[in-house]
């Protein structure tokens, strides 16, 4: 009996050293790897706002008067059009749904908000895309604040059901008309305490007009133009749906290279010289 005893504690206190290396190695291993992607909740929707400037025949030629007419959401090339931001995420074949669209004060003419359900790793990414529609008079506004959110970050408001939202914006994004080709400038990086957050430019020539401002200002960019191109909405469906797949630069760039071929009837070579390599 008193073998099996002492044999039974020794069997014991190995069990006990056992785990109590165990659980000093695992404090060990959590304390040398970061945070999950630095997220402070991992529950936190991933949200992407992107400001959309209405096309403007003052401005550029935007094909007809009614896709051209800078107030007009219902058939504004970049709104409302075929291929406008809104109405291609409105479409059945979106996996978006619209959850919310809000009449905008001043400028701001229009809100719609929309929302992905994307499975991952055992738990359910909600996935938020912001787009606000600008007067197309108002350019320089809707200029201003895409700045001012690549560079600031900040949060939005929406009614999700009967309930009010107020949700930390992830990425910035920005789909309409470049300006500073118009001569327009940025203005100047921010001073002091500032906390930019990613940012794409879907505009002609978006890289040089725009990357090396965001990138000093500390916005990583995640998809840019090298030339002319139309920014709609099949572009920017493609670009927001890698994003929210967890897809790098440069799948997301090949995301919108796919698309851009593909809606424009391009060869893939051919669309893929006008989206930059990210830096």
């Amino acid at each position: 009996m008193l073998g099996f005893y002492d044999e039974r504690v020794s069997t014991m206190m190995h069990t006990r050293i056992l785990a109590l290396f165990l659980a000093a190695t695992t404090l060990l291993v959590c304390a040398t790897i970061p945070a999950r992607a630095a997220e402070p909740n991992a529950t936190a929707p991933l949200v992407i706002h992107v400001i959309v400037p209405l096309c403007s025949n003052a401005q550029i030629d935007c094909g007809s008067p009614a896709a051209g007419a800078p107030g007009r959401l219902a058939t504004n090339l970049y709104w409302g059009a075929l291929f406008g931001h809104r109405r291609f995420l409105d479409r059945k074949q979106s996996e978006f749904t619209r959850i919310d669209v809000a009449r905008g004060k001043g400028p701001l003419l229009e809100r719609a908000v929309y929302r992905r359900m994307i499975p991952a790793s055992g738990r359910t990414i909600e996935q938020i895309v912001v787009l606000d529609a600008y007067h197309g008079d108002s350019g320089d506004q809707a200029l201003d604040m895409f700045w001012h959110r690549a560079t600031r970050g900040g949060v939005v408001h929406f009614r999700d059901g009967d309930q009010d939202r107020e949700v930390r914006v992830s990425i910035a994004g920005y789909a309409g008309h470049n300006r500073l080709m118009d001569g327009v400038e940025l203005p100047a990086v921010p001073n002091g305490r500032a906390s930019p957050i990613p940012s794409f430019v879907l505009a002609c020539a978006s890289e040089p007009w725009f990357g090396p401002a965001l990138r000093a200002a500390g916005s990583e960019t995640l998809v840019m133009t090298r030339t002319l191109m139309a920014p709609e909405g099949y572009v920017l469906d493609a670009v927001v749906r890698a994003i929210g797949d967890g897809a790098a630069p440069v799948q997301i760039r090949r995301s919108a290279v796919n698309a851009y071929a593909k809606w424009q009837k391009l060869s893939e070579s051919v669309a893929g010289t006008i989206f930059a390599k990210p830096e």
